[in-house]
């Protein structure tokens, strides 16, 4: 081969390359970012809308609808949900994946700005944002204290988040569970009425005294002077001595119909940390940081800040990513050490101490130099890249060793060391690009998976991919460079002697000269028997993959941590979801594993999982996040069948408790929804869909989310009685709201130029009673007061706690989790059925989401994946031997392999995961080596003119030791990983390392077997 006698005529040159490349990867290495997951992008926006005071029906026709309808004007969309309860509107747009995500959000931000002036004017505050694996929060502080003010923990929060916004790799910063001070201007109606003063009069006088409107300039001479006004208020007590209206031939100032004051908003938010009250702080980091620069940078701030905190209030770390990046990265640095160390010592006892010096060359300087394109491409080191080195591993050095044992051979054939490695390269280097090309040809595919798994587990593809490339160069310029420089001579190597080589070497040749050659004569006589053995032990396997394998997404994330979440009866208050909780949170506490919890009222935790989105605002639903003080499986396990036991019991809420998942993000497992119009036939038959899954074993937190029915109290207004009163509609609305929720009318700004917003109300918020209404007065045109009473009346009715669309349809979603240990499709093949026999009313059907989408997505994907990667396996061969025969008899390792893939799996008792599907279409590309080395040597042996059956025979015999030590060094690279990789990555490594062992074992028979059935009659070399 050209390529390695320049090598090795120009081996300076050579050498420097090398070095170079080597520099980069050093520099790659130490400086990419260290992160626990790839960063997903997901083409999409959420859009969250808070309204307060407005119920789901209100939200849905006055801001879902509308920003629905322009949403979907858009090309390209996946599906567009709503969720819509009391004051929040949630409405999220999912795009085709592949689409460009930054121009889609870009397109979503227009449709939002555009339709906002058809959108209630009184709305709280609108948000967009892009939907990001990379916006989790690789820190959540907690400031803990139960005295101490809460203006005054935000002040301290604030001295801290501005220290840490300092540091350059932090992205955005955010204090969560504090509520926000206003000013409260509590009014009082009697007084207000008999001076026939409406609240709207008061709100206008405020604003207008509030307004600042510059005077201009004023030239005085050669001076120029700006003429200043009163401008906006100063103080409180400008407040209240702000006048509102004139009474009796007297001013009538605020002071005298309400009272002015610092307050806090209605508490929507309450936290705590292991039961003591408190407020939290978030850190995002830039996308492309290491997360152990930015924490430590961070942690210097925190420790510099913390002798500021004073003595009654205390700082707690409820999340630190870079303790489980570090533990992560760690385990799987380990296992790619330990890999190595495998592989060497195969190699090692395979050839000894030079010639596996050699071959081992491959492994640093592969991954080296891997890392720095995987570096250059945009990606980090985490654990997906790391399971990439690791697979790529034991391939790295197979090139290696059929090159150096080539070399070795021709050496022995008494040919000099440089000879000998150019003869060698010439019998075997395009073989080996045959080979290597049809592997990464295995890779191609997974790494163009178009969908939301193919993104997440894209850097495992791309990382074996750059890692076997530059193998395959090493092994075609670098290993004959050295072995011509190093090796001896064939009376020199006697002379030097390789104990373990010889060693190895003996133990091989006598499997090799006795069971091997017996066993292959023997199949060369039985033909058809050994024929109808290996398909009929194929056909069993085919029936127990498809019987008793089970098949699964992604597993849990063995994190020593969970979440507990409680969901009230709609309606309740936020005070008793909080009193609810720490009946939980005592609960937890008598968890003696538990290191510390963080508690969220009315929220969701902060995101601090990739796929993990928190719930908003929401009154009766709180959320609490476990640490426990380290991750066991059966210990865990256990944990949280306690508590689920435990929490069965309580008879005021549903309580459920959630482990962390691997993954692509879905609200659920088991996602069912019931699409339709009427809220109560919605209702109705997601009751029945719960009761279904209820009976199925293995389905656990099962939740209808129309099941919460809410009572809301409706104001009936008598329009006829309203307009000979000549009161207007929108007076009484704004009456209502005034008094109930207040209204915000301005805002007021202090000398430190922090602003405050200017509340008019009755009461505070939570505070307002029935018996409440009969003091509010509504305003007539003729600015008379009118008691509510006499226009409206008061009325209980039933409404829907929550209101969800999907794809501007009206559903009832009903979601399980399933218990630890079951499966999934046990779960829902029957509810499936069971839904399809179900008597659906016209206009109304189902649709099944969650996990069963998702992997019907990422299945479809990897099976497209493996039919392109077998096809372009498939015309390189025919490229390669320049027939159809010799490809579909290298072919037969592919359903070889599949018979120890399933039995492996079935034995450890692993099911059939995404990434197991990962580890088979890997598979299809290295099991063809073997059979492409074996054929292609077959080939040359008989066009020396040896015949057909003495041909495999001796192809057999001489490629059989190459063979089996790449599948040796394969299985010990990939063992540390399947063994302590957790359940994400043992069906990856079992799937390859059955399938392997049993094709490698069966391709040493089987391949030259149907190779002397199909051409014995054909001339050599055909």
């Amino acid at each position: 081969m050209k390529l390695t006698e320049l090598s090795i005529r120009y081996f300076r040159f050579t050498i420097v390359i090398f070095l170079l490349l080597l520099v980069a990867g050093l520099e790659s290495y130490l400086n990419m970012p260290r992160m626990e997951n790839p960063e997903i992008t997901i083409p999409g926006a959420s859009i969250t809308v808070i309204y307060p005071g407005a119920s789901p029906n209100d939200l849905e026709q006055l801001v879902a609808v509308p920003i629905e309808d322009a949403i979907n004007e858009l090309e390209d969309i996946k599906e567009i949900n709503t969720r819509l309860t009391d004051g929040l509107a949630s409405i999220t747009v999912e795009f085709i994946f592949g689409v460009d995500a930054g121009n889609k959000y870009e397109e979503v931000l227009q449709k939002v700005n555009g339709v906002k002036n058809e959108l209630p004017d009184d709305i709280q505050s609108l948000d967009t944002w892009q939907l990001k694996s990379s916006d989790v929060a690789i820190m959540q502080l907690a400031l803990v204290s139960e005295t101490m003010e809460y203006s005054l923990m935000k002040d301290k929060a604030e001295e801290l988040e501005k220290d840490i916004k300092k540091v350059d790799p932090v992205r955005n910063t955010e204090i969560l569970a504090c509520p926000e001070q206003q000013i409260a201007i509590d009014l009082k109606p009697d007084k207000m009425a008999e001076m026939n003063l409406s609240p709207e009069r008061v709100a206008k006088a405020i604003v207008s005294d509030n307004t600042n409107i510059p005077g201009g300039d004023l030239k005085l001479g050669k001076k120029r002077f700006n003429v200043k006004t009163s401008g906006s208020y100063d103080n409180l007590q400008e407040i209240r001595n702000t006048v509102v209206h004139s009474y009796q031939g007297k001013n009538i100032y605020l002071r005298d119909i309400g009272n002015v004051s610092f307050d806090y908003e209605d508490q929507n938010y309450k936290a705590r940390f292991s039961g003591k009250r408190a407020i939290y702080l978030t850190i995002q980091q830039k996308e492309g940081k290491n997360v152990f620069e930015a924490t430590e940078a961070i942690k210097k701030e925190i420790a510099s800040f913390k002798p500021r905190l004073g003595k009654n209030l205390r700082l707690e770390y409820v999340y630190d990513q870079s303790i489980d990046v570090s533990n992560r990265v760690n385990d799987f640095l380990s296992n790619l050490l330990q890999g190595i160390i495998l592989v060497g010592i195969v190699i090692f006892l395979a050839l000894g101490i030079r010639s596996s010096g050699i071959a081992i060359i491959a492994i640093p300087l592969s991954i080296l130099i891997g890392l720095a394109v995987i570096d250059r491409l945009g990606y980090g080191i985490e654990q997906i890249s790391i399971a990439g080195l690791i697979v790529a591993l034991g391939l790295l050095v197979d090139n290696s060793i059929v090159m150096v044992e080539n070399i070795n051979r021709f050496i022995k054939q008494g040919l000099k060391p440089p000879e000998a490695a150019i003869k060698a390269a010439r019998e075997i280097g395009w073989p080996l690009i045959s080979a290597t090309f049809t592997t990464l040809l295995a890779f191609i595919p997974i790494a163009m998976m178009p969908d939301k798994a193919g993104a997440f587990i894209r850097t495992l593809p791309l990382t074996i991919i750059a890692t076997l490339t530059f193998s395959l160069l090493i092994a075609l310029t670098l290993n004959p460079l050295i072995a011509a420089k190093t090796f001896k001579d064939r009376t020199t190597s006697k002379k030097s002697g390789k104990k373990g080589y010889e060693g190895l070497s003996r133990h091989l040749q006598k499997v090799i000269e006795g069971p091997y050659e017996r066993s292959l004569r023997y199949t060369l006589r039985r033909r058809v028997l050994t024929i109808l053995l290996a398909a009929a032990v194929f056909g069993i396997s085919l029936f127990a993959f498809i019987k008793y394998l089970d098949v699964t997404y992604f597993p849990k994330s063995e994190k020593p941590q969970f979440m507990v979440t409680i969901n009230l009866p709609e309606g309740s208050n936020i005070d008793h979801t909080d009193k609810v909780t720490r009946k939980v949170e005592k609960i937890i506490d008598s968890v003696s594993q538990a290191k510390y919890y963080s508690t969220n009222i009315g929220h969701g935790n902060p995101r601090i999982f990739y796929n993990q989105f928190p719930k908003k605002y929401d009154k009766d639903f709180a959320e609490i996040f476990v640490r426990l003080e380290r991750y066991e499986y059966e210990e865990f396990r256990q944990i949280l069948e306690n508590l689920r036991e435990r929490f069965d019991a309580f008879e005021e809420a549903k309580i459920s408790v959630k482990a962390f998942k691997q993954g692509t993000p879905i609200e659920a497992p088991v996602m069912i929804y019931v699409l339709g119009e009427d809220m109560d036939k919605l209702r109705k038959m997601g009751d029945d869909v719960v009761e279904i899954l209820e009976n199925q074993p293995g389905a656990i937190n099962i939740e209808n989310n129309l099941s919460k029915v809410k009572t809301d109290l409706f104001v009936n207004i008598n329009r006829e009685k309203a307009g000979m009163l000549g009161v207007p509609v929108s007076s009484i609305d704004k009456a209502v709201r005034t008094a109930v929720n207040g209204i915000t009318v301005a805002e007021y700004r202090n000398d430190e130029g922090e602003e405050y917003d200017m509340v008019v109300r009755m009461k505070k918020g939570e505070n307002f009673e029935m018996q409440d209404f009969e003091k509010v007065y509504v305003p007539s045109q003729s600015d008379k007061m009118i008691p509510l009473r006499q226009v409206a009346d008061l009325e209980f009715k039933k409404a829907p706690g929550v209101i969800a669309r999907r794809n501007l349809e009206r559903s009832a979603l009903v979601t399980a989790d399933v218990k630890q240990g079951s499966s999934l499709n046990d779960i829902m093949e029957p509810v499936i059925q069971k839904l399809k026999n179900y008597a659906f009313p016209p206009g109304y059907d189902f649709f099944i989401g969650g996990e069963i989408k998702d992997r019907k997505e990422s299945f479809g994907g990897m099976q497209i994946a493996i039919v392109i990667a077998l096809i372009s396996i498939f015309a390189v061969l025919v490229l390669q031997f320049r027939s159809f025969s010799k490809p579909l008899i290298i072919f037969v390792a592919i359903p070889l392999a599949l018979i120890g893939s399933v039995w492996a799996l079935l034995i450890t008792g692993n099911s059939f995961s995404f990434t197991a599907f990962i580890g088979f279409t890997s598979l299809v590309g290295i099991v063809v080596n073997n059979s492409i080395i074996l054929v292609s040597y077959t080939n040359q042996i008989r066009a020396g003119g040896m015949k057909t059956g003495e041909a495999v025979v001796a192809a057999g015999k001489t490629r059989f030791t190459p063979i089996i030590l790449t599948t040796l060094t394969t299985i010990g690279g990939l063992l540390p990983l399947t063994l302590q990789g957790g359940s994400l990555w043992a069906p990856l490594g079992w799937t390859i390392i059955g399938g392997l062992l049993v094709s490698t074992v069966l391709t040493l028979i089987i391949v030259p077997l149907l190779y002397f059935i199909f051409t014995k009659d054909l001339e050599a070399g055909g």
